[in-house]
């Protein structure tokens, strides 16, 4: 593999803004790698110096407080974006792209709420941007739906795209706990966050539905386009509902979908709901952090795709994959496809604001 690493033929540098697990895992896959590669670290941006003494990251590469210097240092060849949330990763992957500095992130967020203007922007300095890990972690979706598939019209996609949410569930089911337990179990082996908000309500497989979307229709939708339940994601959920759903021989599960409208993008639908699916269907057998997404096509029919969801190993395994490609001058995630448009809201909000009226 060596000789298809390296930057244009000399040793590529990278800027690694992130020290949490997920950062770790990076700085520590390329340490093991960085001769064989040609892939080094200027340096690693980290909220708290001392924490990540502690786990060892001074010993890989200079660590600093301020990322967005790190990332303009001339000593820096690629961003790699692993701080998550939207202030300050956008201006400085904005800031990045600018200059012409290629950006590999795993921030759905970041792209879900300002991919457009990331996108345009990338192909305007004709610089790489890449997000393989920012959906379904060690799935490669992306890079099936950018280039895999770039022949089909796709017509739907369906899936189990949060671990954390499928992981409560299937604890729900086979050990019979309460919500409330198995979200406090969800905490405690790292699976949920302090505050689980954005996953236990839908947020976070609304983010990743969002990018789908895009390399599926061809348009950017925003996160408001995404339809939940009253009760958003799982919070409404309880015991007994999984009970009654058993009775008839099925499972309860957080299902993204995105249906392609046709001709017109506003019949588009996006949705992240709690549905009843088959016990013994490939969705109602993924259990835990497992993620499973269907796309169908109008040619290859439906392609079924399923990993870990989650995780330090799986999601810096995507973020790897996409240094690889940027040092083999492979371009952005989506590859050879169009440039993507922002989508028109679907036709249901616009029944709703009829209705406000």
């Amino acid at each position: 593999m060596a000789e298809q690493a390296g930057w244009q033929g000399e040793r590529l540098t990278i800027g690694l803004l992130g020290g949490g697990t997920v950062g770790a895992a990076v700085a520590r896959g390329l340490a093991s790698r960085a001769e064989e590669w040609g892939i080094g670290i200027a340096g690693i941006a980290v909220r708290d110096l001392a924490k990540a003494q502690a786990a060892g990251l001074d010993r890989i590469a200079p660590l600093t407080t301020d990322p967005a210097a790190l990332a303009a240092s001339d000593d820096v060849d690629v961003v790699v974006e692993l701080m998550g949330g939207l202030d300050p990763a956008m201006p400085i992957v904005e800031a990045a792209l600018k200059a012409g500095r290629p950006v590999v992130t795993a921030n759905k967020l970041l792209l879900a709420t300002f991919g457009a203007r990331l996108e345009s922007l990338a192909r305007s300095t004709d610089t790489a941007l890449r997000f393989e890990s920012a959906v379904a972690a060690g799935v490669p979706v992306i890079g099936v739906l950018a280039n895999d598939l770039s022949a089909n019209e796709i017509t739907s996609i369906r899936g189990i795209i949060n671990g954390t949410t499928n992981y409560i569930l299937t604890k729900m089911e086979s050990e019979g706990w309460s919500y409330d337990h198995a979200l406090a179990e969800a905490q405690k082996i790292g699976y949920a966050e302090a505050n689980p908000k954005s996953d236990v309500e839908g947020e976070d497989a609304a983010a990743k539905l969002v990018v789908l979307a895009r390399l599926a229709s061809g348009a950017w939708p925003a996160l408001s386009h995404v339809q939940f339940d009253e009760a958003p994601g799982i919070t409404g959920v309880t015991a007994a509902a999984i009970a009654d759903a058993g009775t008839r021989g099925a499972r309860l599960r957080m299902i993204a979908e995105w249906q392609n409208g046709g001709d017109d993008a506003s019949k588009d639908s996006l949705s992240v709901r709690v549905t009843e699916v088959p016990a013994d269907s490939r969705l109602g057998t993924t259990v835990g952090g497992g993620n499973l997404i269907v796309i169908s096509g109008d040619l290859i029919g439906d392609l079924t795709l399923a990993g870990a969801g989650a995780g330090p190993g799986s999601t810096a395994s995507g973020v790897l994959n996409d240094l690889l490609a940027i040092a083999r001058g492979e371009g952005s995630s989506w590859g050879d496809l169009p440039p993507a448009i922002a989508a028109p809201a679907p036709a249901w909000i616009k029944a709703a604001k009829r209705g406000a009226k």
